[in-house]
């Protein structure tokens, strides 16, 4: 009877003190390399770099099908550069999290968030790169692709560029159209499963 209730006893301790978050696992994705490197999206016939080029802040607007988390903000360009990274909250253009990222040629990197970045379905994002370097695929005749296009957790809805300098703080895009794909500033995205 003491074995039986001392196996009591441990069994109880051990169930008490097991956290649930520990036997919680997530799901992470890095969605522009994703969007990068799709060859099911039709007709595409350039896969090309730009190097050394003037200066633009572009990338794309976007929102989350399940909430989650930025971890990580990443870019893969042609060319050994430092590139600024950015995600902004779109109800009001603010900056929400922004790494500088130096980079090799045809390598990508990724740099971890000291805080990560809550992201929550029903709200637009964005994320940006401000670079003179970028890998771009268009249709042919740049006829346009058809936004939105999802990838994992996320929906892409459209890409904007601007003009800029190396200089020049975060600016947001003010061209957009639906004819591009061109990057790369990316980020990890970490969902609950």
């Amino acid at each position: 009877m003491k074995k039986l209730t001392l196996l009591f006893v441990v069994t109880l301790g051990l169930l008490v003190g097991c956290n649930t978050d520990s036997m919680t696992s997530t799901s992470t994705e890095m969605p522009v390399a994703a969007l990068m490197s799709d060859n099911t999206l039709s007709d595409i016939t350039l896969n090309d770099t730009t190097i050394n080029s003037s200066y633009y802040e572009f990338g794309y607007e976007f929102n989350v099908t399940k909430n989650g988390k930025i971890t990580q903000l990443g870019t893969h360009i042609p060319d050994a550069s430092t590139v600024r990274v950015t995600v902004w909250d779109l109800s009001d253009t603010s900056v929400i999290a922004q790494a500088s990222i130096s980079a090799l040629a045809h390598t990508a990197k990724y740099v971890t968030l000291a805080t990560p970045v809550s992201l929550i379905v029903g709200k637009k994002y964005a994320v940006t790169i401000l670079s003179n370097d970028w890998y771009y695929r268009h249709r042919p005749g740049f006829i346009d692709y058809v936004y939105p296009i999802t990838k994992g957790n996320i929906t892409f809805t459209k890409y904007g560029y601007r003009s800029a300098s190396s200089l020049d703080p975060a600016i947001y895009p003010i061209s957009f159209n639906t004819a591009d794909i061109n990057g790369i500033g990316d980020f990890t995205f970490e969902t609950v499963n």
